[in-house]
């Protein structure tokens, strides 16, 4: 609970409200759009998963961050959240793209869709990689810090939907 507390005392009501409108906002608009462009369930809730497991990676690593290495949780930590989504959503549009591109070909089976979203997980993977570790030296250890819990809750999460696709897209 000190994690909560520390974000109660740093940030006003109206900021944590904001933040938790604008995270709800693109969270539904992003799965409505999902719907609405493939009409398939099981990529809907491929894409809530993995919404949902990079909304818990970012609440851990900003608790492990806050009581390991004592950094105050500060008006910049707004930004992980955000940079989280917007990497899920790149990873979520390129297997929705594929899928979209290729449901309606002859012999398509959504099995498919998992072996490129295989490829298209490990060249996000690589990159989100390389990005962080060209980026980690020239910053504050604040901005270092929000940088490597997006990257980390986004990789997570990115890993943990390919993993969960094996038993939701057969």
């Amino acid at each position: 609970m000190n994690l909560f507390e520390n974000i109660s005392n740093s940030w006003s009501k109206y900021e944590i409200n904001i933040e938790l409108a604008y995270l709800l906002l693109i969270f539904t608009v992003s799965i409505l759009t999902i719907y609405f462009s493939t009409k398939e369930k099981k990529i809907l809730i491929l894409s809530i998963l993995s919404f949902t497991v990079a909304t818990l990676s970012n609440l851990i690593g900003i608790y492990i961050v806050n009581t390991l290495f004592k950094i105050d949780i500060s008006e910049i930590f707004k930004m992980i959240p955000l940079i989280t989504y917007i990497l899920i959503l790149s990873n979520l549009g390129t297997l929705i793209g594929y899928y979209i591109s290729k449901r309606n070909s002859k012999g398509f089976k959504i099995s498919n869709v998992r072996k490129e979203y295989y490829s298209d997980t490990i060249k996000q993977t690589i990159f989100l990689l390389l990005l962080g570790s060209s980026t980690l030296l020239f910053l504050s250890v604040q901005t270092e810090v929000v940088i490597s819990i997006s990257i980390l809750s986004t990789v997570i999460a990115v890993w943990s939907t390919y993993a969960i696709s094996k038993y939701i897209l057969k």
